[in-house]
């Protein structure tokens, strides 16, 4: 483990100890005094400036957990009395009102475009490199802002293209086809430059290579009738083979390893997050979700915030009631307030959540809240249930089973070090079972069977799924893909993100699919179009 940790922190030295010093703002970054004759003549340098780049994605959780997992029938954060009000935006998150002064659509844009933004002022800075290695870092920066643009494209849709630095003329909307175009280009046009590193803790642990560039272009394939009404699934699949044939990845054995406080190097990281409690802050759904009496039984050093929940239904599709039904429409392995008990459980259900009574850090001694909502009948024994009583005003404070995904660890602060996976290795294979069933139009086609259950019996620890739907093979994707801020996505390509499902009605139209453009760049921007019905 001290291999791992010391090379977390290089990796962390060039990702953000060097994109911290420089803050992104132009006068502390200094562009304009930067000459072939005083800087980026050693690869050190080059690895240094680029490290700036990725600095916006240190808010990915906040910015992209909240609009593609708390829109979906995954997970909710209700109103909890004073808690959680934030002025109704968590409430229109989860029933699809969102408006154009809402925080989260902002967060989303300015990670995006202050990526875009840093790329373009750092190759601007790079023009003038005579290095022989400054030709892998251009790639690397095309190849991270096009990622940038893709999440920018998966949000918002129709948003300005600008690659020059030194424009300042104010950028126009751009048709979300035309932004699909760019970033296949820009991908195609610098992939082959990129290192093919895969798996391990080395120097690119955390950057854009070879096979991170391929995950884009699978994600981006995947989802292209999304994006522009036409399919790409053979291009889809040909990205997800190239991963998966190139031996570099594999699954891990022990679901929970991939998500534990050190879990750096996993075998199924294609590209993860290196965060760090100290060094690289950023990740903190502990606070989100914990109770705010689970300060002690991880003996914590701020209370959480008691928020982040998973929806009843969801947590519930674990255990499937037609294979093994109990007494009176219950399901064996649940006790009435859906904890598990007995039975055939999947083992990701046990990791993903946290339910029962809660205790001190002794294990022992049961956690009480003295502010418990006298309607709650578990009074004030602290006993996390998934039963969500309402989305809002008055949720009970113990309500919702927690998001419990990422190890949480005695002593951790209120930012975690576990790394986290935004491309991993079971998503390109469930991402490959899903394509070959559309391109066949049959979910039962063995290969789609034997990828799925090959996910499912390693993971889950259950029995192989005998036949498939497309509701049924979305149903065991979220089961794996829990709170890996996909949901959003993969509803929308199901067809069931504008569907009713618990504390959201069906909507009345498609246009909430995407986001809308912050009103504050639409005032400071005369020449961007807000997107539909906003």
């Amino acid at each position: 483990m001290k291999h791992k940790s010391l090379t977390k922190y290089s990796v962390l030295a060039v990702l953000f100890v060097a994109a911290s010093c420089t803050k992104l703002d132009e006068n502390s970054l200094l562009y304009d005094q930067v000459t072939e004759a005083n800087f980026y003549k050693t690869d050190k340098q080059l690895a240094s400036a680029v490290g700036a780049a990725y600095s916006p994605i240190y808010g990915y959780n906040g910015a992209f957990f909240n609009l593609n997992e708390v829109t979906t029938d995954e997970v909710v954060v209700p109103t909890r009395g004073a808690d959680w009000g934030d002025g109704g935006h968590w409430v229109r998150l989860k029933t699809h009102t969102t408006n154009a002064t809402d925080s989260q659509p902002a967060n989303g844009w300015n990670l995006g475009f202050n990526g875009v933004t840093t790329c373009n002022k750092l190759l601007a800075a790079l023009a003038v490199s005579q290095s022989p290695t400054a030709v892998t870092y251009v790639a690397e920066l095309k190849a991270l802002r096009a990622i940038y643009y893709y999440w920018l494209l998966d949000l918002f849709g129709n948003v300005p293209i600008t690659t020059d630095f030194s424009d300042v003329a104010l950028p126009a909307t751009k048709p979300r086809a035309e932004v699909y175009a760019f970033i296949e280009k820009e991908l195609l046009e610098n992939i082959d430059k990129l290192p093919k590193i895969g798996t391990g803790d080395g120097p690119y642990y955390g950057r854009v290579t070879y096979y991170v560039a391929e995950a884009t272009l699978a994600k981006l394939y995947l989802n292209a009738q999304t994006y522009t009404g036409t399919p790409q699934y053979d291009k889809a699949l040909a990205a997800c083979d190239i991963i998966i044939n190139s031996g570099k990845y594999q699954l891990m054995s022990n679901y929970v390893d991939i998500f534990s406080r050190n879990n750096i190097g996993s075998t199924e990281s294609i590209w993860a997050i290196p965060f760090d409690g100290v060094k690289a802050k950023g990740f903190n759904m502990n606070m989100e979700t914990l109770h705010l009496q689970s300060q002690n039984t991880y003996q914590m050093n701020n209370q959480p915030w008691n928020g982040f929940a998973s929806v009843q239904e969801f947590y519930q599709s674990y255990i499937d009631p037609a294979q093994n039904p109990g007494p009176q429409g219950t399901v064996v392995g649940l006790d009435p307030k859906g904890t598990p008990t007995t039975g055939t459980l999947d083992k990701r259900m046990l990791n993903n959540f946290i339910v029962g009574p809660q205790f001190q850090a002794d294990g022992v001694t049961p956690l009480t809240d003295g502010g418990a909502d006298k309607t709650d009948p578990d009074g004030q024994p602290i006993t996390l249930t998934p039963y969500v009583n309402e989305l809002q005003p008055n949720a009970w404070r113990q309500a919702g089973a927690r998001i419990g995904k990422w190890q949480f660890y005695k002593g951790m602060l209120t930012d975690l070090d576990n790394d986290l996976a935004i491309y991993r290795y079971a998503d390109i294979l469930l991402m490959k079972a899903e394509l070959i069933a559309r391109k066949s139009g049959n979910w039962n086609d063995p290969v789609t069977l034997a990828l799925m259950n090959q996910v499912r019996t390693l993971h889950g620890g259950v029995s192989p799924l005998p036949s498939l739907t497309a509701a049924t093979f979305l149903a065991e994707r979220g089961r794996e893909m829990f709170a890996e801020s996909y949901r959003r996505q993969d509803m929308l390509r199901f067809g069931t993100y504008n569907s009713k499902y618990r504390f959201h009605d069906a909507d009345a139209s498609t246009n909430v699919n995407i986001f809308p453009i912050p009103e504050p760049q639409i005032n400071a921007n005369p020449k961007l179009t807000q997107n539909p019905g906003y």
